[in-house]
């Protein structure tokens, strides 16, 4: 993945494995603070890991703020096909020009034996 940098949000165990994903490729990890930070704040765009399109409520007002913004927001239904979804990501983040993407997904995610499969694939 061509990312500068990637934030998640704090204290979320999504985003404890995705930061050591990240780290092994060499993208810089930040904690996203909901309260604090805007979509405006030097992030280029949001991508929400979920199952079957269903997102919780928080991960749904964080969606709303990049709407509003107009920020790039691009879903990946992990229960999708597997190399559907990782090409899609990478157009995504290339005709998007991201450079510093929030991930996010709720933890149930992480319980749905396709989160691995993903993991594994995910350059």
């Amino acid at each position: 993945m061509k990312l500068n940098r990637i934030l998640l949000k704090t204290n979320t165990l999504f985003s404890q494995q995705f930061s050591e994903w990240a780290l092994a490729h060499h993208i810089r990890v930040e904690d996203f603070q909901e309260k604090s930070e805007e979509p405006d704040n030097g992030i280029d765009g949001l991508v929400i890991f979920n199952e079957n399109q269903e997102i919780d409520r928080d991960i749904a007002e964080i969606k709303t703020l990049f709407d509003r913004k107009l920020k790039p927001v691009h879903n990946i239904d992990i229960n999708g096909t597997l190399m559907v979804g990782l090409s899609n990501l990478e157009l995504w983040i290339e005709r998007n020009r991201c450079k510093h993407v929030l991930f996010i997904a709720s933890d149930s995610v992480l319980s749905n034996p396709n989160w691995e499969r993903y993991m594994k694939n995910l350059k």
